[in-house]
Parts: C-alpha cells; sequence; structure tokens
C-alpha cells in the first residue's frame, strides 16, 4: 500500500512539474515531470502487483491452514475413538524413523585369532 501512495504522489508532483514547466518555458523541469511521472506509475503499479501477490499468499496459506485442522481434527477424533491402535500406529511409525536415522553402525569386530 505504501508504495501505491507514494507512486500517486509522485505522479502528482510530477504532473505539476510538467505544468510549471510548460508554464515558464523550463525544459528541464518540464522533462523532471514527465520522468516523476512516468516513475510514479511505475511505483504505483509495482505496489499493486506486490499488494496482489501478499492477498493470494494470504489466501493460500489460509487454505493450507484450514486444511490441516481438519486432518488434525480427524487424527484427534481417531485417537480418542481406538486409543490401542493409535499407540501401536505412533510405537510402529517411531521405531522405524528410529532405524532409519540412527545410520549405519561403524562396529568393526574381529576375530579373535586363537
Amino acid at each position: 500500500m505504501d508504495d501505491q501512495v507514494t507512486g500517486v504522489a509522485r505522479q502528482g508532483v510530477g504532473r505539476v512539474q510538467d505544468a510549471v514547466g510548460g508554464l515558464t518555458g523550463d525544459s528541464a523541469t518540464q522533462i523532471k515531470g514527465k520522468l516523476n511521472q512516468a516513475a510514479g506509475g511505475a511505483q504505483r503499479a509495482y505496489g499493486k502487483l506486490t499488494d496482489d501477490v501478499r492477498d493470494r499468499l494470504e489466501g493460500a496459506l489460509d487454505t493450507v491452514r484450514g486444511g490441516m485442522r481438519e486432518r488434525l481434527d480427524t487424527v484427534e477424533t481417531y485417537v480418542k475413538d481406538k486409543p490401542l491402535p493409535a499407540v501401536a500406529i505412533a510405537a510402529a511409525v517411531g521405531i522405524v524413523l528410529g532405524l532409519l536415522l540412527r545410520g549405519r553402525s561403524r562396529t568393526v569386530y574381529l576375530r579373535d585369532p586363537r
């Protein structure tokens, strides 16, 4: 929103500079005015684009949060309704993760030469 407001303000300043330069015959002021108008328009468009992207991302994040809440509610309901199978599933997942994360054993076994 700040970029949009700043862009509109810069466009306004550019219009005033352009008009003053035209009335006084000062081409340098007129050129500065036209440049400020163009820069203000670009800044306003950039601000609008960033606001649109932010709004879309927030909408997508809200959708994901809603889906996660639904899934967590489903898991919570399952655990309340069937606590023993839920504990068994959690234990199995824990064992599998433990086996995957422990890495390979670095122990070297040597035979006794006797």
